[in-house]
Parts: C-alpha cells; sequence; structure tokens
C-alpha cells in the first residue's frame, strides 16, 4: 500500500531535492509509515546543469558520468523537466513555450558505466540519509521516469551533428520523418563508455537505457533501506524485470484506452496497471470510476493525477462509488496470497502472473482473439467491463469447470459465450475447477491483513480433484 510522489515534490523538479511546499513531507512520510503503508519517490535521469550549488550535479562532472559528444570532452546537453533558478513561471503558457523559456540544460548519466551507478547510489543515499532531518525522505522505493531517455527537445540544446545516425534510410515513425531518431531524445553519435577503452553510441543502445538504469536503482534502494522494496520503470526491455516493475505510462480516463491498457500494460507486459491521468471532466463520472475498480484486478495498481485537475481518489466522488471501491478493494485483499504466490513463480520460473486466455487453453482457437479478458495465473478468470454504459459482459468461458468466485456456484458454462450481469460495485471473478486459491481476510493494508487468517477455496475439476499452492514469507527481507 503506497503512497507515490511525483516531481511536484521536489524543488523546480530538479532530482535530489525537496520544494519549499513539502517541507513537511518527511513527517508525512513517517506518519504514513507507522500506519502500515508504504512510500515511493520519482526520480528522473537527466540532471539539470544550470543549478547554483548543486552537488548532484558537480560531483557527477567529477566522475565522468555523463554522456558526451564523441571525440570531444563535451557533455551533451538536453532539456527534460528541470527550471532554472530565481525566475518566476508562467504557469499560463504552453507546456513547450515553458520550457523552451524555463528550462535548464540537462545531462544524461551514462548508467552503462561502474562509476555512474556508484554516484546514483551517492545521491540516493543522501536523498534518504540527509544530515539536516527535514530534507531526509525514508522511502520504501523508486519511480524511475523519463528514462527512455525522453527529452523536451529533439537531440540536443544545440543540435546533432551526424545526419546519417539521426536520419537513417529506413525511419520509424517518430513524430514526423523530418525530426529523425533523436526526436524527444539524445543525439544517436553522443557515446556510451562501457569500459575505459570501449565506447558504443546511443544509435545502438538507446532501447537498453531505461535497461541500464534499473539494476544500479534496485542496488542502490537495497544498499540504503536494507529491505526487499520495489522499482518500477517507465522504459524496459528483455531482463528488466530481474530488477524492476513496468507502468504503461500516461493514459487518460477514455474508454478505449482502458481496453488498451489491458493489450499494453497486462498481456503485453505480464506486469500492469492502470495510470487514470485524469484529461477531461465531461463523462468522468461514468469513465473514472470503472478504470479505478478494474485496476484492483492487475498486479500493479496505481493512480496517478495531473496537477491542477480534480481528485479522482475514491473518497473525492460520491458514497456509491466510495461503496463499490471499498467492496472491490476488499476482493483484491482477499486474494493477495494466490497473487503473492504468483508473483514468486514468476521470479523464480519465470512464468506470467496475468496471462491472455490462449496461454492456458492454447489449442482453444476461439481465445486466440481475446484481449477483453484475463487470467491470475492458470486459475483466475477475469471478465471486466470496457465500454460506456454497459452493465452486462459477453464473456467467453473456455472448456473446463468455471466457478462463480463469489457464489462458489458452478456456472455449467465451458466452451462457449455467456452474457452476465457486471454492476457497479462488482468485477466478474470465476475460478477454474481443479485449482486451489490461498485467500486471507482484508484489513486497512497489507500489514495488518497479513495478520488475519487464512483459507482455501477448493474448485474440483470434472474428475473431483483440485491442487494449489501458496508461498509465503515476511514480504521485506532480502534473499529470503
Amino acid at each position: 500500500d503506497v503512497q507515490y510522489s511525483d516531481i511536484d515534490y521536489m524543488d523546480r523538479q530538479v532530482d535530489f531535492t525537496i520544494s519549499s511546499s513539502f517541507l513537511g513531507l518527511p513527517a508525512l512520510i513517517d506518519k504514513i509509515k507507522a500506519e502500515g503503508m508504504r512510500f515511493i519517490i520519482i526520480l528522473d535521469p537527466a540532471i539539470s546543469a544550470n543549478q547554483s550549488n548543486y552537488p548532484a550535479y558537480t560531483r557527477g562532472v567529477e566522475n565522468d558520468v555523463f554522456i558526451k559528444r564523441p571525440d570531444t570532452n563535451e557533455i551533451l546537453y538536453s532539456k527534460v523537466w528541470s527550471f532554472l533558478p530565481n525566475v518566476q513561471i508562467n504557469e499560463s503558457l504552453p507546456h513547450e513555450t515553458q520550457v523552451e523559456l524555463y528550462a535548464a540544460h540537462a545531462a544524461f548519466p551514462d548508467f552503462f558505466r561502474r562509476s555512474t551507478a556508484d554516484w546514483w547510489k551517492r545521491e540516493i543515499l543522501e536523498v534518504y540519509n540527509n544530515p539536516n532531518a527535514s530534507l531526509s525522505l525514508k522511502f520504501d522505493g523508486l519511480w524511475i521516469d523519463m528514462n527512455e531517455p525522453a527529452a523536451f527537445v529533439n537531440g540536443a540544446v544545440d543540435g546533432c551533428r551526424n545526419d546519417l545516425l539521426n536520419n537513417p534510410p529506413y525511419m520509424p515513425h517518430l513524430g514526423s520523418r523530418s525530426e529523425g531518431l533523436s526526436f524527444k531524445t539524445a543525439c544517436m553519435e553522443a557515446l556510451h563508455r562501457l569500459t575505459d577503452r570501449s565506447t558504443v553510441r546511443h544509435y545502438d543502445v538507446h532501447n537498453l537505457y531505461g535497461w541500464s538504469q534499473t539494476k544500479p536503482t534496485l542496488q542502490a534502494l537495497h544498499s540504503i533501506t536494507k529491505e526487499r522494496g520495489i522499482v518500477i520503470t517507465r522504459s524496459t526491455y528483455p531482463g528488466s524485470g530481474r530488477w524492476a516493475g513496468h507502468w504503461l505510462g500516461d493514459n487518460t480516463a477514455a474508454w478505449d484506452q482502458l481496453h488498451k491498457s489491458i493489450i499494453g500494460a497486462c498481456l503485453e507486459k505480464g506486469l500492469g496497471s492502470w495510470d487514470p491521468r485524469v484529461a477531461e471532466r465531461l463523462g468522468l463520472e461514468e469513465k473514472f470510476p470503472w478504470f479505478f475498480l478494474l485496476s484492483q484486478a492487475v498486479p500493479f495498481s496505481f493512480s496517478n493525477n495531473s496537477l491542477l485537475l480534480q481528485r479522482q481518489d475514491p473518497a473525492a466522488w460520491n458514497s456509491t462509488f466510495v461503496d463499490a471501491s471499498r467492496s472491490v478493494l476488499n476482493t483484491r485483499y482477499r486474494l493477495l496470497p494466490y497473487l503473492y504466490t504468483l508473483l514468486h513463480d514468476a521470479h523464480a520460473h519465470g512464468s506470467t502472473v496475468v496471462r491472455p486466455l490462449l496461454h492456458e487453453f492454447v489449442e482453444d482457437r476461439t481465445t486466440w482473439d481475446i484481449d477483453a479478458q484475463f487470467l491470475w495465473g492458470p486459475a483466475l478468470l477475469i471478465s471486466p467491463v470496457l465500454k460506456q454504459n454497459e452493465r452486462t459482459v459477453r464473456a467467453y468461458f473456455p472448456n473446463a469447470r468455471w466457478y462463480d468466485f463469489f457464489t462458489e456456484i458452478d456456472t455449467g458454462f465451458r466452451g462457449q459465450f455467456q452474457t452476465i450481469p457486471a454492476p457497479l460495485d462488482h468485477i466478474n471473478l470465476h475460478i477454474r475447477g481443479g485449482y486451489i486459491l490461498p485467500l486471507q481476510m482484508p484489513a486497512n493494508t497489507t500489514v495488518y491483513s497479513r495478520k488475519n487468517t487464512m483459507a482455501l477455496t477448493v474448485a474440483l475439476d470434472d474428475a473431483l480433484f483440485a491442487e494449489g499452492h501458496l508461498y509465503w514469507d515476511d514480504g521485506v527481507r532480502i534473499g529470503t
């Protein structure tokens, strides 16, 4: 159970700083943790270069950690989130104009270097153990963003210099073809240093940049907190899952994106989230509740709002939605032992947590085209509402016994589509015969629910057989 803090907590959105508007944050973190919750802060990779007395950048230069231009000792500067000091920002201006007028130059750390990992760990440690208690943030995890690497200018503040690398003959669609591969990212000719004698162009490792940041971030977290913690990253590559979880990025509370989220965040990535960044008021009452309720059916349920837009936590809505949220959250908490076991299986054996129906019923050709339903592991079928104003779902039940999770009644559905009710306070869950689900009574947070009574739901198959397993540990220690 986590409170996340986006870049607003920073002073002018500069990494490793705290805004004067957030001076009570350390005390708030202590209060939240005392109540059995966790706290995660965001960090962007790009480091502001136009600050006065900014140790992170000074030490980065001293340790030679930044990406450079080829055949020179010149750091490649871009623009990301951080703003210049001592400027009054006109918030009414478009974001692109604000960046042009107020954004500081930013340098990209070269995470392929050992010296960069050491520097990164040191800067994170100072946030956690700042000698000034009012600036010390006792976080439990780290959220790393903008690490494609993303930028608000193309290539660099003074342009790129290798036209062939930035505009190759075969060009994917990025903005417009004329903007080249450096569209809102680093120049392709920028150099990364793998060893003292070995370098590689950004062109060759662009898709590995987020991957290269995740391992040193997790290592820093473990070293600092001495607990398992978690790292969430926006940019991934095969192998990233060993060190970090993934979220889809910024989507809006639009009905088409609800469906796309299942495909992009869950079925393709294996570990998913909904980020219902509310973009409009019109129709919001109908859209957002379904985003929130469906988000309880994925491993990483995460709601992120934008500054100055309306609140979107359950308590900000009416009593009907509050009750619906409580009902669905309690169901999620009951299922946490099963979800936890699936996550351990994924860690230990490479299996998937959320999976499409075709992974379990590959010989059933009907399942090959289904992306509006999904499974938790092999045993729990989830059939959500994905269209506006609908209160029923047309769900497919592959050839197996399927029991209603809430009533424990055998539905009798197999190898067929069925239209089933889907009221606002209910997500359709069905247990596959032949499996045993470990459950636990819910509480306000997982710290307290983990102390509650556990139970087993045994769903027999046609041969009156069922099996299952449970992985359980303290959820904290590393290496258990």
